[in-house]
């Protein structure tokens, strides 16, 4: 069976997410690894899939054929057209954050759709799987106070992985009843501020020129942390040749990254320095203008405002 892509996580923030908190929302802590996905079918044949390409369980890449082990050994217990979602780490340093350890079978889960792919299971549920299949699944994070706010987040940040060694990297936050325009569950994430994926600089404050916008936002989003993570997207892809040949990928890729995760910001911030200058330039000679038909009306035996007022376009 060919097994879909998993729902996009947008940053808090994004616009196809602001319903995100209306109603009961699951937050559990953002691992450093690579997705990994995987199936089976009626006839029990297998399918895996990492976040970005297929993955054939006889030929997988080398970075995933410890996952592909261990979910070969899962196959007789996984539920025929469940999809299990989870995250793979190849050794406790795998991406950016150095863990104490790797997960058991080096994955843990964090999702299993039933089928429908609408259908998630429970956290309870989810647990209750993972214990048939041997897996750990990712931890719950729960507000302090019991309601998620901008100050609980960076409190709850401040918790220790569950695989020890490392702060959380982050926190996704999953509200499996509200749908997004794509039809799938509003899911979103806050990465703190030491994995920060986007360099946040200092912005000019006053009267910033064109320059100065298109500057600052290069600056924002041209890190060597966002090239790295476009190096893991080719990798998990098994793309990755690591020789130049992988430039112009490379480049493709950020650019991709950026465009899907930051498109919404980034029009933010052009708005903001355009529409001012805008709305000065299309109301410049108005005052002139009505003081002169003012004028006109004082002298003339005609109704000057319902002829100004008649020549306006119709919307």
């Amino acid at each position: 069976m060919s097994i879909p892509s998993y729902p996009s996580i947008r940053n808090l923030g994004h616009r196809e997410i602001e319903h995100l908190f209306d109603g009961p929302v699951v937050a559990q802590e953002k691992v450093d690894g690579s997705q990994i996905s995987f199936s089976i079918d009626d006839n029990r044949v297998l399918s895996v899939r990492s976040k970005g390409a297929v993955i054939y369980p006889d030929e997988p890449p080398k970075l995933f054929a410890q996952a592909v082990e261990s979910i070969k050994g899962l196959v007789r217990q996984l539920w025929p057209n469940w999809i299990y979602r989870g995250e793979y780490l190849q050794k406790p340093k795998h991406n950016a954050l150095a863990y104490d350890r790797i997960p058991k079978g080096h994955i843990v889960l964090f999702d299993v759709q039933a089928e429908g792919l609408a259908n998630f299971l429970s956290y309870e549920n989810l647990c209750k799987e993972a214990a048939v299949l041997g897996l750990e699944v990712v931890p719950l994070l729960t507000p302090p106070g019991g309601k998620w706010t901008p100050e609980a987040i960076e409190e709850v940040l401040e918790t220790q992985s569950f695989l020890g060694g490392a702060l959380i990297e982050g926190i996704v936050f999953k509200n499996y009843n509200r749908f997004g325009i794509d039809h799938n569950p509003l899911f979103g994430k806050h990465v703190s501020e030491g994995f920060k994926e986007v360099h946040r600089g200092e912005w000019r404050k006053s009267n910033p020129t064109k320059g100065d916008i298109i500057r600052d936002l290069i600056f924002k989003y041209r890190t060597p942390a966002r090239w790295g993570k476009a190096v893991q997207h080719l990798r998990d892809a098994d793309t990755l040749l690591s020789d130049p040949r992988d430039i112009g990928p490379l480049m493709r890729e950020v650019n991709q990254d950026v465009l899907s995760e930051c498109e919404a910001e980034i029009k933010e911030a052009l708005w903001k320095y355009a529409w001012p200058q805008i709305s000065r330039g299309i109301t410049k000679g108005l005052p002139e203008w009505y003081k002169d038909s003012l004028m006109e009306h004082q002298f003339s035996s005609t109704d000057t405002m319902d002829e100004l007022s008649a020549s306006a376009p119709t919307e």
